[in-house]
């Protein structure tokens, strides 16, 4: 006999939110959306994809910065002392400590540098377009993962309903078949087979429960949230209509794909970024100028001087603010540097970018050529989901109208329990097969939109 107490525990939990309660935290309930703009900001690829565009802002404003004239400043201080012995005009031993104090302010700019700077700065601004896109990629392949896993979560809960109504008919059927067993109107092997489905039913449905909960902490831990018991997913609608005049027609999918995919937009930019880096290393060939600038100057006073032991430090000495003032001096000049042999650097560079130039071709072509394909299968799994709506559809209403006649026979008494347990088996079948149907539909068409990059999270 099954234990009673465990399947009215089992049909009493409808729901799968947790209980709440009087003085406990309160549970949130997260939306399809809510899920989406959870999983855009916590998500890794999303952080890490800011971080890249911010460090590709970084490069370009570094490249920029080659355009305009550095500014350096030094200064010193030297304290120095001891003896010198002179030689040529003495000979005579001089013994010194002197205070030295000097300042210099430069600058250079780059004049030409054979077109590096400018390419650079062009590959730079390439780059930062190209981790913008990049990151837009991960927003939408971010939203397509989460509307899976909610979906999921959605379908895992309608199973569980269909099971908890399937056990729910075969308890009470066993409780009729128990009755009428103990006034003798009834086989006790009806009872035993009944017994048996009662079970497998409850398995069934401890089954679905167990699979919806795990899919629903897979998505809490898709969003990095590391509680399942304080949140709980809405049920949503479920969007099974087939929207031909939408997703129908192949070609303008196919179109849209190749002119909305962010990705082959940052494919075409990375041949961009290759052909510019070619130029830059090119311009190793080429003579670089520059014009640089400065001031300069220096001053000392002396704190003793001594010549053959005679004191000759001097009664008056020029302040140091008035050297460090008046004899300054600059200097204006152009500089320009060309390496005739470079050891082979220049000419190695640029073949390794043309190298990477052709990888980047072949990336591009790659890319155009899985958005075809991809929307290409996306489009049969559409059509293959629109036929299933229209199969299971038929089936669900002959297997309900089947079980409906079956059942009144069965309670007239002109049909045997086998009848009546394979007809409920078959509706029970039905049933989830029109729900995964339904789902399924909803999620062959997000899937088109993802391939095609209309997505929008």
């Amino acid at each position: 006999m099954i234990n009673r107490m465990g399947i009215v525990a089992l049909l009493s939990a409808a729901s799968l939110r947790p209980p709440q309660g009087p003085d406990g935290p309160a549970i949130r309930i997260l939306s399809l959306q809510d899920c989406v703009n959870i999983g855009l900001t916590n998500s890794t690829a999303v952080l890490k994809g800011n971080n890249d565009v911010a460090l590709a802002g970084t490069q370009v404003l570094a490249a920029y910065g080659q355009y305009l004239p550095n500014a350096q400043a030094a200064g010193g201080v030297n304290y120095d002392l001891g003896n010198n012995f002179y030689a040529s005009t003495g000979p005579y031993l001089a013994y010194q400590a002197r205070s030295a104090y000097n300042y210099q302010v430069t600058s250079s700019l780059n004049i030409f540098t054979g077109y590096y700077n400018y390419s650079n700065f062009k590959a730079a601004k390439l780059n930062r377009q190209v981790a913008g896109l990049t990151l837009d990629r991960a927003r939408q392949d971010i939203e397509l993962d989460i509307t899976q896993s909610y979906l999921q979560v959605v379908l895992d809960r309608k199973i569980v309903v269909l099971d908890s109504n399937n056990l729910l008919v075969s308890v009470r059927r066993e409780q009729q078949l128990t009755m009428q067993v103990e006034v003798g109107r009834t086989a006790r092997t009806d009872l035993y087979q009944q017994q048996a489905q009662t079970s497998s039913d409850q398995l069934l449905l401890i089954n679905a429960r167990s699979r919806a909960q795990d899919d629903k902490v897979l998505l809490l831990q898709k969003l990095r949230i590391d509680s399942a018991d304080y949140y709980d997913f809405e049920d949503m609608p479920i969007d099974d209509e087939a929207d031909a005049a939408r997703y129908g027609s192949l070609e303008p999918l196919l179109q849209e794909g190749l002119n909305d995919r962010v990705d082959l937009r940052s494919a075409e930019l990375n041949v961009q970024v290759s052909d510019w880096n070619i130029k830059k290393f090119k311009s190793g060939y080429l003579p670089t100028v520059s014009v640089s600038g400065g001031l300069f100057n220096d001053g000392a006073a002396y704190n003793a001087l001594t010549v053959n032991g005679v004191n000759e430090m001097p009664s008056s000495q020029t302040p140091l603010y008035t050297q460090l003032y008046k004899y300054t001096y600059g200097m204006v000049g152009v500089n320009a540097v060309w390496n005739i042999f470079d050891r082979f650097a220049t000419k190695s560079n640029v073949a390794a970018a043309r190298i990477y130039a052709d990888n980047a071709r072949i990336d591009r072509d790659d890319t155009r050529i899985g958005i075809v394909a991809n929307i290409r299968i996306a489009h049969n799994d559409y059509r293959n989901a629109v036929q299933q709506m229209e199969t299971v559809g038929k089936g669900l209403i002959a297997a309900q109208q089947a079980y409906d006649a079956v059942d009144a026979r069965y309670k007239q008494g002109a049909t045997d329990f086998i009848t009546e347990s394979n007809s409920q088996q078959v509706l029970l079948q039905a049933q989830q097969n029109k729900i995964q149907a339904s789902v399924n539909m909803m999620l062959q068409k997000k899937a088109i939109d993802f391939f095609t990059g209309t997505i929008t999270p």
